[in-house]
């Protein structure tokens, strides 16, 4: 993609929305901000399923002040979905053309062992690391991601998968929550980036 270089300032901000927005992902909290929009019409711009897989559906949209949508699908109610896939979705359309690499940072930050072994301990406080990173391939496609895995103080923890989907006209950035303490697993991440039907 191409795109005018941003500067220091804009680099700055740009990254502090990425890391509210992962915030924002892990823990699901998005409905009280910006204003609701038509999920299916915004994920029809770059997906072509009508039917989403993992029984996921369309539970919120909206559009934030940043101009970013974030659309959420979460697992019906009473769905027989393998327990190891995704319970979760959100497909985050960013308005920025440079966001969406910011998303995918050259340096991982892992699990520090000493925080892990104090959590373990005394699971009171939240914190987040990442586990492992590299390409998934389906069909033609070929494509980042990052596994995250985040600690919460009820003495579990939630693995993420975020892959870049985006093209030349389209800012996409998917993120795949997994139910608690349940790895994720490329394999389950290709079975629903091939479900989505990228267009």
């Amino acid at each position: 993609m191409s795109g005018k270089p941003a500067s220091t300032k804009e680099s700055v901000i740009l990254i502090g929305v990425g890391l509210m927005t992962i915030v924002l992902v892990a823990f699901g909290i998005f409905a009280g901000l910006g204003r609701p929009i038509d999920g299916t019409t915004t994920l029809a711009e770059r997906f072509g399923a009508t039917e989403f897989p993992f029984d996921l559906a369309v539970t919120q949209a909206h559009v934030l002040g940043t101009g970013d949508r974030l659309v959420r699908l979460d697992r019906e109610e009473g769905s027989d979905a393998p327990d190891d896939a995704p319970d979760r979705v959100i497909v985050n359309f960013l308005k920025n053309p440079i966001a969406p690499g910011l998303l995918f940072p050259p340096q991982s930050e892992g699990v520090k062992p000493e925080k892990l072994a104090e959590w373990t301990a005394d699971a009171t406080e939240v914190f987040k690391g990442e586990i492992t990173r590299g390409r998934v391939e389906f069909g033609p496609w070929s494509t980042p991601y990052i596994r995250e895995r985040m600690f919460r103080d009820t003495g579990h923890w939630v693995d993420s998968m975020r892959v870049n989907l985006s093209n030349e006209s389209v800012n996409c950035v998917v993120f795949a929550e997994f139910p608690a303490d349940v790895d994720g697993t490329e394999e389950r991440l290709v079975e629903l980036l091939g479900g989505l039907e990228i267009k």
